[in-house]
Protein backbone atom coordinates (compact mmCIF):
# COMPACT_ATOMS: atom_id res chain seq x y z
CA UNK A 1 0.00 0.00 0.00
CA UNK A 2 1.29 3.12 -0.72
CA UNK A 3 1.33 6.54 1.57
CA UNK A 4 -0.94 8.58 -0.71
CA UNK A 5 -3.59 5.26 0.11
CA UNK A 6 -3.03 4.95 3.82
CA UNK A 7 -3.43 8.77 3.83
CA UNK A 8 -6.98 9.11 2.31
CA UNK A 9 -9.66 9.14 4.71
CA UNK A 10 -12.13 5.97 4.81
CA UNK A 11 -15.81 6.47 4.30
CA UNK A 12 -16.63 6.44 8.62
CA UNK A 13 -14.07 8.81 9.29
CA UNK A 14 -15.40 11.02 6.57
CA UNK A 15 -19.41 10.43 7.90
CA UNK A 16 -17.69 11.18 11.75
CA UNK A 17 -16.32 14.97 10.44
CA UNK A 18 -19.52 15.83 8.45
CA UNK A 19 -21.80 14.81 11.45
CA UNK A 20 -19.38 16.26 14.00
CA UNK A 21 -19.35 19.39 11.70
CA UNK A 22 -23.47 19.30 11.42
CA UNK A 23 -23.58 19.01 15.02
CA UNK A 24 -22.43 22.22 15.52
CA UNK A 25 -24.22 23.81 12.67
CA UNK A 26 -20.79 24.37 10.86
CA UNK A 27 -22.73 23.53 7.27
CA UNK A 28 -20.03 24.78 4.59
CA UNK A 29 -17.83 22.83 6.06
CA UNK A 30 -19.67 20.24 6.30
CA UNK A 31 -20.71 20.54 2.44
CA UNK A 32 -16.86 20.49 1.64
CA UNK A 33 -15.78 17.14 3.52
CA UNK A 34 -19.18 15.65 2.08
CA UNK A 35 -18.30 17.03 -1.30
CA UNK A 36 -14.61 15.62 -1.01
CA UNK A 37 -15.97 12.31 0.19
CA UNK A 38 -18.32 12.00 -2.71
CA UNK A 39 -15.53 11.74 -4.48
CA UNK A 40 -13.74 8.98 -3.16
CA UNK A 41 -16.91 7.31 -2.22
CA UNK A 42 -19.87 8.41 -4.90
CA UNK A 43 -22.57 5.38 -4.12
CA UNK A 44 -22.04 6.00 -0.45
CA UNK A 45 -25.76 6.58 0.87
CA UNK A 46 -24.54 7.61 4.24
CA UNK A 47 -22.60 10.38 2.80
CA UNK A 48 -25.52 11.21 0.29
CA UNK A 49 -27.92 11.74 3.05
CA UNK A 50 -25.77 14.32 4.93
CA UNK A 51 -25.49 16.12 2.27
CA UNK A 52 -29.32 16.56 1.95
CA UNK A 53 -29.75 16.94 5.72
CA UNK A 54 -27.41 19.81 5.03
CA UNK A 55 -29.39 21.69 2.49
CA UNK A 56 -32.38 20.69 4.96
CA UNK A 57 -30.55 22.70 7.87
CA UNK A 58 -29.95 25.47 5.06
CA UNK A 59 -33.71 25.64 4.01
CA UNK A 60 -32.96 24.52 0.97
CA UNK A 61 -36.08 22.02 0.60
CA UNK A 62 -36.13 21.18 -3.09
CA UNK A 63 -32.60 20.37 -3.42
CA UNK A 64 -33.14 18.58 -0.03
CA UNK A 65 -36.44 16.35 -1.34
CA UNK A 66 -34.59 15.76 -5.01
CA UNK A 67 -31.39 14.38 -2.92
CA UNK A 68 -33.41 12.50 -0.23
CA UNK A 69 -35.60 11.05 -2.91
CA UNK A 70 -32.53 9.85 -4.94
CA UNK A 71 -31.06 8.07 -1.64
CA UNK A 72 -34.22 6.31 -0.84
CA UNK A 73 -34.32 5.37 -4.88
CA UNK A 74 -30.94 2.91 -4.04
CA UNK A 75 -31.29 2.81 -0.47
CA UNK A 76 -35.06 2.40 0.49
CA UNK A 77 -34.56 1.15 3.97
CA UNK A 78 -31.59 4.03 5.02
CA UNK A 79 -32.99 5.39 8.87
CA UNK A 80 -31.55 8.60 7.86
CA UNK A 81 -33.40 9.26 4.83
CA UNK A 82 -36.46 8.33 5.52
CA UNK A 83 -36.37 9.74 9.12
CA UNK A 84 -35.75 13.57 6.87
CA UNK A 85 -38.11 12.59 4.39
CA UNK A 86 -40.72 12.28 7.20
CA UNK A 87 -39.68 16.08 8.20
CA UNK A 88 -39.65 16.93 4.53
CA UNK A 89 -43.44 15.69 4.30
CA UNK A 90 -44.52 17.83 7.15
CA UNK A 91 -42.44 20.85 6.11
CA UNK A 92 -44.25 20.90 3.30
CA UNK A 93 -48.04 20.27 4.66
CA UNK A 94 -48.23 16.60 3.99
CA UNK A 95 -48.90 15.48 7.28
CA UNK A 96 -50.33 12.46 6.26
CA UNK A 97 -47.34 11.39 4.69
CA UNK A 98 -45.23 12.66 7.65
CA UNK A 99 -47.31 10.37 9.96
CA UNK A 100 -47.37 7.29 7.74
CA UNK A 101 -43.81 7.43 7.62
CA UNK A 102 -42.90 7.71 11.75
CA UNK A 103 -45.28 5.03 12.34
CA UNK A 104 -43.43 2.71 9.84
CA UNK A 105 -40.39 3.78 11.69
CA UNK A 106 -41.86 3.31 14.63
CA UNK A 107 -43.09 -0.78 13.70
CA UNK A 108 -39.08 -1.59 12.79
CA UNK A 109 -37.20 0.44 15.89
CA UNK A 110 -40.03 0.50 18.43
CA UNK A 111 -36.89 1.56 20.88
CA UNK A 112 -35.88 4.21 19.38
CA UNK A 113 -37.17 7.41 21.13
CA UNK A 114 -35.60 10.10 17.93
CA UNK A 115 -38.62 8.26 16.32
CA UNK A 116 -41.20 8.85 18.76
CA UNK A 117 -39.80 12.79 19.85
CA UNK A 118 -41.10 13.40 16.28
CA UNK A 119 -43.98 11.72 15.51
CA UNK A 120 -45.38 13.42 19.21
CA UNK A 121 -43.66 16.82 18.04
CA UNK A 122 -46.18 15.93 15.06
CA UNK A 123 -49.43 15.05 16.80
CA UNK A 124 -48.52 18.48 19.33
CA UNK A 125 -48.53 20.62 16.10
CA UNK A 126 -51.39 19.48 15.10
CA UNK A 127 -53.26 19.71 18.33
CA UNK A 128 -53.47 15.88 19.21
CA UNK A 129 -51.82 17.00 22.58
CA UNK A 130 -53.02 13.99 24.24
CA UNK A 131 -51.51 11.37 21.59
CA UNK A 132 -48.28 13.38 21.92
CA UNK A 133 -47.92 13.07 25.45
CA UNK A 134 -48.43 9.39 25.57
CA UNK A 135 -45.77 8.68 22.63
CA UNK A 136 -43.17 11.28 24.81
CA UNK A 137 -43.78 9.20 27.41
CA UNK A 138 -43.16 6.12 25.86
CA UNK A 139 -40.15 7.93 24.34
CA UNK A 140 -38.98 8.20 27.55
CA UNK A 141 -39.54 4.78 29.27
CA UNK A 142 -36.38 3.58 26.75
CA UNK A 143 -34.43 6.86 27.03
CA UNK A 144 -35.70 9.31 30.43
CA UNK A 145 -33.64 11.72 29.24
CA UNK A 146 -34.21 12.41 25.52
CA UNK A 147 -34.46 15.89 24.73
CA UNK A 148 -37.00 15.76 22.13
CA UNK A 149 -39.55 13.56 23.85
CA UNK A 150 -38.87 15.97 27.31
CA UNK A 151 -39.32 19.06 24.90
CA UNK A 152 -42.92 17.54 23.96
CA UNK A 153 -44.23 16.45 27.02
CA UNK A 154 -43.32 20.05 29.13
CA UNK A 155 -45.09 21.50 26.15
CA UNK A 156 -48.22 19.13 26.49
CA UNK A 157 -48.41 19.85 30.33
CA UNK A 158 -48.29 23.33 29.58
CA UNK A 159 -51.01 23.38 26.75
CA UNK A 160 -53.19 21.10 28.87
CA UNK A 161 -52.54 23.22 31.85
CA UNK A 162 -51.56 20.75 34.17
CA UNK A 163 -49.67 21.81 37.61
CA UNK A 164 -50.13 25.93 36.64
CA UNK A 165 -49.05 26.40 39.85
CA UNK A 166 -45.69 24.40 40.47
CA UNK A 167 -42.58 23.26 38.47
CA UNK A 168 -43.57 21.36 35.26
CA UNK A 169 -41.40 18.37 36.05
CA UNK A 170 -40.69 17.57 32.41
CA UNK A 171 -39.66 21.27 31.80
CA UNK A 172 -37.17 21.41 34.97
CA UNK A 173 -35.47 17.84 33.61
CA UNK A 174 -35.08 19.20 30.54
CA UNK A 175 -33.59 22.30 31.07
CA UNK A 176 -31.01 20.44 33.60
CA UNK A 177 -29.89 17.44 31.55
CA UNK A 178 -30.28 20.25 28.11
CA UNK A 179 -29.72 23.46 29.05
CA UNK A 180 -29.35 24.65 25.41
CA UNK A 181 -33.09 23.79 24.76
CA UNK A 182 -33.81 27.16 26.96
CA UNK A 183 -33.33 28.92 23.90
CA UNK A 184 -35.60 27.06 22.12
CA UNK A 185 -38.55 27.35 24.45
CA UNK A 186 -37.75 31.00 24.64
CA UNK A 187 -37.86 31.42 20.95
CA UNK A 188 -41.18 29.83 21.43
CA UNK A 189 -42.67 31.56 23.49
CA UNK A 190 -41.65 35.00 21.25
CA UNK A 191 -43.40 32.82 17.91
CA UNK A 192 -46.74 32.43 20.12
CA UNK A 193 -46.54 35.96 20.91
CA UNK A 194 -46.09 36.68 17.28
CA UNK A 195 -48.80 34.89 16.37
CA UNK A 196 -51.32 36.55 19.03
CA UNK A 197 -51.29 32.97 21.42
CA UNK A 198 -49.93 35.54 24.33
CA UNK A 199 -52.08 33.26 26.92
CA UNK A 200 -49.96 30.16 25.77
CA UNK A 201 -47.00 32.68 25.71
CA UNK A 202 -47.43 33.02 28.98
CA UNK A 203 -47.97 29.96 30.33
CA UNK A 204 -44.68 28.48 28.84
CA UNK A 205 -42.93 31.95 30.56
CA UNK A 206 -44.39 31.15 33.59
CA UNK A 207 -43.15 27.47 33.71
CA UNK A 208 -39.81 28.82 32.41
CA UNK A 209 -39.03 31.13 35.24
CA UNK A 210 -40.16 28.64 38.23
CA UNK A 211 -37.55 26.64 36.76
CA UNK A 212 -35.31 29.45 36.32
CA UNK A 213 -36.52 32.25 39.61
CA UNK A 214 -33.76 33.80 39.64
CA UNK A 215 -33.95 35.11 35.79
CA UNK A 216 -34.47 38.77 35.24
CA UNK A 217 -34.47 38.25 31.72
CA UNK A 218 -36.92 35.86 32.09
CA UNK A 219 -39.02 37.47 35.33
CA UNK A 220 -39.13 40.83 32.36
CA UNK A 221 -40.54 38.29 29.59
CA UNK A 222 -43.31 37.53 31.79
CA UNK A 223 -44.34 40.85 33.38
CA UNK A 224 -44.93 41.76 29.79
CA UNK A 225 -46.93 39.20 28.73
CA UNK A 226 -49.28 39.29 31.98
CA UNK A 227 -49.53 43.24 30.81
CA UNK A 228 -50.63 42.29 27.41
CA UNK A 229 -53.02 39.49 28.49
CA UNK A 230 -54.51 41.49 31.76
CA UNK A 231 -58.29 41.39 31.60
CA UNK A 232 -58.71 45.12 31.37
CA UNK A 233 -56.84 45.29 28.14
CA UNK A 234 -59.21 43.41 26.26
CA UNK A 235 -60.97 46.00 24.89
CA UNK A 236 -57.73 47.35 23.45
CA UNK A 237 -57.19 43.63 21.68
CA UNK A 238 -57.05 45.35 17.55
CA UNK A 239 -54.27 47.41 18.88
CA UNK A 240 -52.63 45.16 20.43
CA UNK A 241 -52.90 42.49 17.48
CA UNK A 242 -52.01 44.50 14.79
CA UNK A 243 -50.33 48.32 15.96
CA UNK A 244 -51.02 51.09 14.64
CA UNK A 245 -53.19 49.34 11.59
CA UNK A 246 -55.53 48.30 14.39
CA UNK A 247 -55.69 51.64 15.56
CA UNK A 248 -56.04 53.28 12.44
CA UNK A 249 -59.30 51.09 11.89
CA UNK A 250 -60.62 51.12 15.01
CA UNK A 251 -60.32 55.45 14.78
CA UNK A 252 -61.87 55.01 11.15
CA UNK A 253 -64.90 53.02 12.76
CA UNK A 254 -65.66 55.03 15.73
CA UNK A 255 -65.32 58.25 13.38
CA UNK A 256 -67.78 56.78 10.97
CA UNK A 257 -70.03 55.49 13.99
CA UNK A 258 -70.04 58.98 15.27
CA UNK A 259 -71.12 60.89 12.17
CA UNK A 260 -73.68 58.16 11.48
CA UNK A 261 -75.03 58.61 15.17
CA UNK A 262 -75.52 62.21 14.42
CA UNK A 263 -77.68 62.01 11.57
CA UNK A 264 -79.33 58.53 12.69
CA UNK A 265 -80.19 59.03 16.19
CA UNK A 266 -81.49 61.40 19.00
CA UNK A 267 -79.35 64.14 20.11
CA UNK A 268 -78.81 62.62 23.80
CA UNK A 269 -77.90 58.97 22.65
CA UNK A 270 -75.95 60.72 19.92
CA UNK A 271 -74.17 62.43 22.85
CA UNK A 272 -73.83 59.17 24.58
CA UNK A 273 -72.15 57.42 21.62
CA UNK A 274 -69.50 60.60 21.55
CA UNK A 275 -68.87 60.99 25.04
CA UNK A 276 -68.06 56.54 25.25
CA UNK A 277 -66.01 56.75 22.30
CA UNK A 278 -63.95 60.02 23.44
CA UNK A 279 -63.48 57.62 26.94
CA UNK A 280 -62.56 54.51 24.83
CA UNK A 281 -59.81 56.83 23.42
CA UNK A 282 -58.56 58.58 26.47
CA UNK A 283 -58.33 54.83 28.64
CA UNK A 284 -56.33 53.50 25.20
CA UNK A 285 -53.60 56.31 25.89
CA UNK A 286 -53.64 56.51 29.48
CA UNK A 287 -54.49 53.33 31.12
CA UNK A 288 -51.85 51.15 29.59
CA UNK A 289 -49.50 53.47 31.04
CA UNK A 290 -50.50 53.20 34.35
CA UNK A 291 -51.19 49.19 34.29
CA UNK A 292 -47.09 49.16 32.92
CA UNK A 293 -46.01 50.70 36.20
CA UNK A 294 -48.75 49.40 38.40
CA UNK A 295 -47.47 45.55 36.99
CA UNK A 296 -43.42 47.11 36.82
CA UNK A 297 -42.79 46.38 33.23
CA UNK A 298 -39.84 47.91 31.99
Amino acid sequence: MSDTDSQKPTLPNLVFQAEALLERQRFGQARRVLAQGLKEFPDSADLQYLGAFVDYSEDRLDDARRAIGAVLLHAPQHFGARSLSAHLHESAGELQQAEATWIDLLREYPENPSCYAAYAELMLKTLHVDKARRLAQEGMRHSPDHDGCLYVASLADVIQGSGRDKVNPYLQKLLQEHPERARTLIALVVALDDRGESRSALRVAQQLLRTRPDSEPLARLVRQLKMRTHWSLLPLYPMQRWGWGGAAILTVIGLIGIRIADSQLPASVAAVITLVWVGYAVYSWVWPGILRKLLKVG
